[in-house]
């Protein structure tokens, strides 16, 4: 564990890496949001049925409904906010935690990836950048290995939950995505690392051997 740690630091001190991580994760919980319907965009339609904007409301319930699921893995809207007339932004603890999740282990598989990429160009770079890059695709693909399939998994997992066909799998859509996401990142951190491979010892030696006494 503390192996997975450091190499996982390795690849998070590089600012690139960093930031590509963060705003991929980032851009997964807003997708995950919208496809669970907590993020609405109606070009046109006056989502706040005429009620000032920006405006804001609270279920009177919202104790009761704040753990009621509407479908496998996707909880009932406590709070509602109408920033503009075409966009209605509702609130929903679990579905934001569970976002939350999904969305970090896609920004650290993603993260990994490009950290263990952007090494691998900067060790081969003498060779050119073509060949630095050609080097750097295994690293860099098993940091999305996952991820493609989660964000099918996970942005699907509504349209699954009212799919007759698929009603009896929705259930288990999340789970396997979440396991899938940590299992292909401590994979990654297993098969690369983001450190700099330590530089050969001097022979303290060189150029005396044939120095003469």
């Amino acid at each position: 564990m503390r192996l997975w740690l450091q190499e996982l630091t390795d690849c998070l001190a590089d600012r690139v890496a960093r930031r590509v991580g963060v705003w991929t994760g980032l851009a997964f919980l807003l997708l995950y949001l919208f496809s669970v319907g907590n993020i609405v965009i109606a070009p046109g339609q006056d989502l706040a049925f005429g009620r000032p904007i920006p405006t804001a409301s609270l279920a009177h319930d919202w104790g009761n409904k704040i753990w009621k699921p509407i479908a496998p893995f996707v909880w009932e809207p406590i709070f509602a906010l109408y920033p503009l007339r075409s966009v209605a932004l509702f609130l929903s603890v679990p579905n934001l935690l569970l976002g939350l999740l999904l969305g970090t282990l896609v920004g650290l598989n993603t993260a990994v990836g490009v950290g263990r990429a952007r090494l691998v160009v900067a060790v081969k770079k003498g060779g050119g950048f073509v060949k630095g890059f050609l080097a750097s695709l295994p690293a860099l693909l098993s940091g999305f290995t996952c991820c493609v399939p989660t964000i099918v998994l996970a942005l699907g997992s509504l349209a699954a939950a009212f799919t007759v066909a698929a009603v009896t799998v929705a259930p288990y859509v999340l789970p396997v995505a979440i396991l899938g996401l940590v299992g292909n990142l401590l994979w990654s951190l297993r098969q690369f690392s983001c450190a700099l491979p330590a530089a050969p010892p001097r022979n303290r030696d060189h150029g005396f051997s044939d120095r003469r006494r």
